[in-house]
């Protein structure tokens, strides 16, 4: 098992989570038991192993086309909500 100290205030405030006091309890163990699985990998024998590539990673870049879209006045029309010319959306970020 690696010795590690998780800094669960740090992560959870980088990931906008809020914690209960049960998670903070629990996350901790749970992510070190996470991280010592992982580290096992690097235990495999593989030297013997053939490298396996099955992603092809060459660059593909499409035409751009010019296709047509909704007019402002054909957006509004079936948006589901809106604010004079603008379309209203749930607010995804808290404010600090």
């Amino acid at each position: 098992m690696l010795n590690m100290k998780i800094d669960l205030e740090h992560l959870s405030r980088l990931a906008s989570l809020e914690l209960t006091e049960e998670e903070k309890s629990i996350l901790p163990g749970q992510m070190e038991k996470i991280i010592d699985w992982v580290g096992q990998l690097s235990n495999l024998p593989l030297e013997s192993e053939e490298p396996f590539f099955p992603v092809d990673f060459s660059l593909r870049l499409d035409e751009d086309v010019v296709q047509p879209s909704l007019s402002q006045t054909e957006l509004l029309e079936i948006a589901p909500d809106k604010q004079g010319d603008f379309v209203r959306v749930p607010r995804v970020l808290k404010e600090k």
